[in-house]
């Protein structure tokens, strides 16, 4: 008996499904994080902020 090369139909729609759900996760994480990515940025900002501050201020 032969053994056919070519992937059965159900071994593409699996590729298919695992494609589209690590997609779909990949960008509902980055969507969902994105404003504790923001309010992060803005923390770094008011922290070089003070350090500046600080080196600037008169002793």
């Amino acid at each position: 008996m032969r053994k056919s090369l070519r992937p059965s139909r159900s071994a593409r729609g699996q590729s298919m499904v695992e494609y589209a759900i690590v997609t779909a996760a990949l960008l509902g994480f980055s969507t969902m994080g994105w404003p504790f990515l923001v309010q992060l940025l803005n923390a770094l900002h008011r922290y070089f902020n003070s350090i500046y501050y600080v080196i600037q201020a008169p002793i």
